[in-house]
């Protein structure tokens, strides 16, 4: 985590190959996946891995997304995912992150993904309330961030 007074969960990535296109940028699609391997490992260090919240019959699935570029970033390049809660709903939770270059703290992208929660042991997997434990560890995220 960053310090307490605007408080971040931090992952370390570096860019391959493959998610770059023919200049060597990163591909904007791939964004996504680093917005996803910083909310992963934040899930992780606030002690609910999604394998376990899965395991409970409990879904967490993306229904919004917003980005917006910066700078690009390249092959190789070093970046740093920081990702914390922005929002809780009764069965929604937004995540907001940034993206920047590790080396130089520059900006490459901001965005924010909201994922709503649903009963994955129904056929249908209909909305349901964010369960009670999963709830207070994204709201102790939260509030530590001073977004609450």
């Amino acid at each position: 985590m960053s310090n307490a007074a605007e408080r971040w969960h931090e992952t370390q990535l570096r860019v391959r190959y493959g998610e770059t296109d023919q200049m060597g940028v990163v591909y904007h699609a791939n964004y996504l996946v680093y917005m996803e391997e910083g909310r992963t490992r934040c899930m992780e260090a606030l002690g609910a891995p999604y394998a376990r919240i899965e395991s409970a019959g409990v879904g967490l699935v993306v229904r919004k997304v917003s980005m917006r570029f910066r700078a690009p970033a390249r092959y190789a390049q070093a970046l740093t995912v920081r990702t914390r809660v922005t929002r809780l709903g009764a069965a929604t939770v937004e995540f907001g992150y940034q993206i920047l270059d590790s080396e130089t703290a520059q900006f490459v992208c901001e965005g924010s993904t909201e994922l709503a929660c649903i009963d994955l042991l129904q056929e249908q997997r209909p909305p349901r309330m964010l369960p009670g434990e999963l709830r207070q560890r994204l709201e102790a995220f939260e509030l530590a961030a001073g977004t609450g």
